[in-house]
This record gives structure tokens, sequence and C-alpha cells, in this order.
């Protein structure tokens, strides 16, 4: 089992060497988190082709190739750390994708052919309101848009009759969109993204990330430790994952599921993590004895409490990707920690360029106002591209350029140099310009 990092103010705790070994083991999680958001993007790459999907048309043998070499890495530093089943589990996944992949390309290519057989374009409109037929037996009030994405169809509805009418014995009314795997069609079973109203990006985030969660990560099962150390304040929950309590486990991993949904989709702290026992969400509370739903309860307040200060940094689509995939693999049980090693790791690694800006007071007695300018405008530029770094280090990129991790490395060195060298420039002047 991983033991939690953390960094603790006491004289044990707060040594060198255990700090050394917190730094390196997030620094480890940072990367593979970084890699793991590449290789989705990689997966997501499509050309359009005219050859029946298989696992050996060619720009499937190319992005496979390209996203086995990139995960290299990760597998890598987990059988290294012993985590032998659980690199195997991860490589699993990625080739899972691509029978998500085909199976919803061999779906889209028939449902077109079936469309031109009939005389129509198989346009997003056509496509959405024939599998709203298929689903129903009725037609739309107004036409369905349907697409392929990666390994989902998405159906965007633009009405609310016709949503209803869809989900339809899903028990999910009040839902703005909702992920379904495997739904059945006459002639086909896919998974299906549906958006309530019409092309809504924060839906659609929200469902694709339930999409990877579930037909991808198999609802976290061998990626996830199965054993957690005992909680003072969730004895029940914890007893009931370690006992290996079905229900238990499996109302965890949906809450850890909607959670992860919720971060993607942009939502505030909060908004994330305030779903449980609400009507929508029953399903999830059926899991749980009711002492057991008070324990879920209080540990969904103390990681809102931590992830209130977390996407303070995790502000934009990008960073939250990375915030995700720092936590795909960790029970539910353990987030608060988890989620403040996190932060504490980014602010420890951010503060390395930002305790390179001067302090203002220090240039007020400088009588010389030239002299001012010139200090003032060298900590313009300290504090540009020490702030810069934050970007790069959550965003992952410079500018418009995406960067790997051994690219963002090698930039970062670079900003040190020039921060260094801007800073010696601005101490220098100081003490030269400092009254006898």
């Amino acid at each position: 089992m991983e033991k939690e990092p953390t960094l603790e103010n006491n004289p044990v705790e707060s040594s060198m060497e255990c700090k050394d070994r917190f730094l390196e083991l997030m620094e480890m999680r940072h990367r593979n988190a970084m890699t793991a958001l590449k290789i989705e993007r990689i997966l997501a790459q499509e050309e359009q082709s005219h050859e029946y999907p298989t696992t050996r048309t060619p720009e499937n043998i190319r992005v496979k190739k390209e996203a086995h070499e990139a995960l290299e890495p990760i597998l890598e530093s987990l059988s290294s750390s012993g985590f032998t089943r659980k690199a195997e589990y991860v490589k699993e996944a990625v080739d899972g994708y691509f029978h998500s992949k085909i199976t919803a390309q061999r779906a889209e290519l028939e449902l077109k052919e079936k469309l031109k057989e009939e005389g129509k374009e198989p346009t997003p409109p056509e496509m959405g309101s024939e599998l709203f037929r298929q689903r129903t037996g009725e037609s739309p009030k107004k036409p369905v848009e349907g697409v392929r994405k990666e390994g989902y169809f998405i159906l965007a509805f633009f009405n609310d009759d016709d949503y209803l009418k869809f989900i339809e014995g899903l028990d999910r009314d009040e839902s703005a969109g909702l992920f379904h795997r495997a739904m059945r069609f006459p002639n086909m079973t896919v998974d299906v993204v549906l958006s309530r109203n019409r092309f809504s990006n924060r839906t659609i985030l929200h469902e694709r990330q339930h999409f990877i969660n579930d037909s991808i990560l198999q609802d976290f099962t061998g990626i996830e430790s199965r054993i957690v150390p005992p909680k003072k304040e969730f004895p029940l929950l914890a007893e009931g994952v370690n006992e290996q309590k079905a229900g238990v486990r499996k109302g965890l991993g949906g809450a850890k599921d909607e959670l992860l949904a919720r971060i993607r989709d942009g939502s505030d702290s909060i908004r994330a993590t305030d779903f449980f026992g609400t009507e929508l969400y029953e399903y999830l509370s059926d899991e749980f004895s009711e002492d057991e739903q008070k324990e879920v309860s209080t540990l969904l307040k103390k990681i809102e409490s931590e992830l209130k200060s977390a996407l303070g940094l995790f502000a934009d689509n990008q960073s939250r990707g990375i915030l995700v995939y720092h936590l795909v693999d960790i029970p539910l049980l353990r987030f608060p920690e988890r989620i403040k090693a996190i932060v504490e790791f980014y602010n420890s690694k951010i503060s390395e360029f930002t305790n390179f800006i001067p302090d203002e007071n220090a240039e007020k007695q400088i009588q010389n106002k030239e002299t001012k300018q010139r200090l003032a405008g060298l900590r313009l530029d300290i504090i540009g591209e020490a702030y810069s770094v934050s970007d790069m280090i959550l965003g992952s990129s410079f500018g418009r350029i995406e960067m790997n991790y051994d690219e963002l490395q090698t930039k970062l060195k670079d900003v040190r140099i020039k921060l260094e060298e801007l800073r010696k420039n601005y101490n220098n002047l100081l003490i030269e310009s400092r009254p006898e």
C-alpha cells in the first residue's frame, strides 16, 4: 500500500530526508499525471478514414504505438516501485480504450450506411434523430444531434421532452446529462453521452470523465488500493473497504466517480462535493447504512475544505485534468490528506521560483529616481518570470506550445537561470544605490 506523503511541522517529519522523499514521490506522481493527460490527448487523435475500423487500421496502429511509447515512464515508475499488477492494469486500460473506440467507430459506420440506404445524408441531426427513433420508437419533437467522439456517441437534445423520453426508465429526470455505458439500440450497443441542453461544454466534459472512469478505468478496479489505513473519523467506511463489503466499496467508488467528473467540469469545491444525499444521487446513498451515510457526508465536507485551496491552483481545464490524474488511483477515504499533500507539493515547487521576488519596501530608501525606476523594472521582470512558472507547471504549456515532462524540466531550468541573473542584477543595483 502506498504510504501517504506528508510534510509536517515537527523535527522528525520535517527533516531534509523526509522532505526529499515527499518531493521525490510527488514529483513522480506529477510526471505521471502529466503523462496520463498527454496519453488522453493522443488517444483522442483521429483522422477521417473510410476503412472498416479494426485494431490494424493504419491510424489505430499509429495512435496505439504513440500511446504505448508515452506510457513507458508510468509503467517503469510503477514497476520499479513494486506496483507490477497496477502497471499491467494501466496498460490494459489503454488497450481497452481502443476496444471502446473501435466499437463506436463501427457503430457510426453502420449508422451512416443505414441512413445512406434510406436516401438521407449522415449529418449530426439525422444520426441523432435516427438513434432517438431506434431507442424510443418515435420521432423527436426537434432534431437530436448525434456525433461520435473517441469511444462514445454524444447526443445533444434541443427539446426537454425529447430528453426525458429518451432516458425514460433510467430514473435521472433531474440530470443535465448522463453517461450510459453500453446503451442498447436495435442494431448496436455503444457508450453514449447525453447532453440535455444542446452541446453544453460543462456537461460533455463531466460525462466524458464518467466515460474514462467507467469504460476505460473500469470503475478504478485494479488501480485503487483495496486496503486503507484505519480512520478514526470514518471507522465504518474503513472497515467496509478493508473487509471488502460490496455496498461500501460500490458507494465510495460511485461518489469518487461523481466527484472527479465535477472537478473535471470546472465546478467549485462546494458544487464538486455537494451531491450526496440529494434525490438525483439517491442510488449512492442506498449503498450505505444510516451511520455510514453520516460518515460519507463528513468525508465530503473534509474533501471540500481541502479542495477549496486546491482549485485555486488548478483553475483551468488542463490543470484540472492533472489534478484528476493525481487522484484516480487514490481511494476516496484518502482524498483529504492526498489533496492536502498535492497542494503542499505544488506550492513548494512554485515557491522555489517566487522566492526570487524581492521585497518592494527595499526600494523606498533609494533617492535617485532613475535608479528606483530601474529597480522597479527588474522587480517586475522577476515577478513576470516567477509567475509564468505556475502556468507552465500546472498547464504544461508555454504560450501555445504544449510540453512533455522532460521539456518542462528544461524550460524550468532556463527560467531559474534567468531569475538568478535578474535577482543578482537587482541586488547589485540595490547595494550600489544605498546611501553610505
